[in-house]
């Protein structure tokens, strides 16, 4: 699934279009194959997440987690990434 993710770390706040896939206990974020964006990748372990919540922001949902020292932003721009990581990360 491709979605917008914001991170935040110390310097301040990047934007990147990104793959989000889950495999095994591991979230995955990679530019996706064949698109002109910046590069990324990352891989987070789920069982490593500090703190995790939803929220609503003039009508967009976020999906936010806390992962070695960085803030991960997902953006659901109608591509349902929040109902996807809130089943994945939250209830599991």
């Amino acid at each position: 699934m491709n979605s917008v993710v914001e991170i935040t770390d110390m310097l301040g706040i990047d934007y990147y279009y990104v793959s989000v896939a889950i495999v095994g206990n591991t979230l995955l974020l990679e530019k996706p194959k064949g698109m002109v964006a910046k590069n990324i990748e990352r891989r987070i372990n789920l069982s490593e997440i500090d703190d995790a919540c939803v929220m609503q922001e003039k009508g967009v949902s976020k999906f936010a987690i806390f992962y070695d020292r960085n803030w991960y932003t997902f953006i659901d721009y109608g591509n349902h990434v929040v109902s996807y990581l809130k089943e994945a990360l939250v209830f599991s």
